[in-house]
């Protein structure tokens, strides 16, 4: 018995230097592996098409290291396992991915259009649709409509509703004449947003354009209600350089 306890204090003392040989061992292998700089090269792509995307910002967050996409979409940039990659543009939206998830390609979103980038605050579309919303609200208040001439349903309730005010608005002259009215404004609202997003500060911003072309080119080029209704900011941007391209071939032709 008490040989057996020698050859167990034997063994115990054999494997515990050896496990400490292990443990030091991995740690530095864990902490060499931390430390090492690996070169991340990408791509750049918008989300919803092929398109290339050059200029974009990317930034290492811990090491503050930047770099920036070619025409091609391309960058590189070093980074450490456990680093956060941030990728910036001001017309797309930012993303942020860890140095260890990071893939070939890069896909951004657009941003929403910011129309008060080029809105003009006091223009005569703008006053138009004041009058035209005062006339509105004068007349209907004249005519007996309360509702623009689109009642609601539940004016036909038999228990509470109003349905001679409901066909009044519905089917008569008054009403009528609201439901016009209305569509006017609204086509209004959307010719002003189009004003607000094509107009002399926009294209200035983008292209160099002579001041004696700018009001033929504005009139020539004018975009569709339907065209700025889905456009962000480097949709907007996009159509200005292509279109006075166009403009300029046309020219000198």
């Amino acid at each position: 018995m008490y040989i057996f306890n020698i050859n167990c204090i034997n063994v115990k003392f054999f494997f515990k230097p050896l496990a400490v040989v292990f443990i030091t061992i991995f740690s530095f292998i864990t902490m060499v592996k931390g430390q090492t700089r690996n070169e991340y090269r990408g791509t750049i792509l918008s989300a919803d098409s092929t398109l290339l995307l050059k200029g974009i910002n990317i930034i290492n967050l811990r090491s503050k290291s930047r770099s920036l996409s070619d025409i091609y979409g391309n960058f590189a940039l070093d980074y450490k396992l456990g680093d956060t990659i941030e990728f910036r543009h001001d017309h797309w939206e930012t993303k942020l991915i860890l140095g260890d998830a990071l893939k070939d390609s890069i896909f951004l979103n657009k941003k929403s259009i910011v129309l008060e980038e080029v809105v003009i605050t006091s223009n005569r579309r703008n006053t138009e649709i004041m009058d035209l919303k005062s006339i509105q609200k004068e007349k209907n208040k004249k005519g007996g409509i309360y509702y623009g001439g689109r009642p609601p349903i539940a004016l036909l309730n038999p228990f509470g509703g109003k349905p001679i005010t409901f066909f009044y608005e519905l089917f008569s002259k008054n009403g009528r004449r609201a439901r016009k009215m209305e569509k006017n404004i609204k086509d209004a609202e959307l010719e002003n947003k189009v004003d607000s997003a094509f107009n002399i500060n926009s294209i200035k911003k983008v292209v160099s354009i002579k001041d004696d072309e700018i009001m033929s080119f504005i009139e020539k080029y004018r975009p569709t209600t339907e065209q700025v209704r889905t456009w962000n900011t480097y949709d907007l941007y996009l159509y200005i350089q292509e279109s006075y391209e166009s403009f300029k071939k046309t020219k000198v032709q």
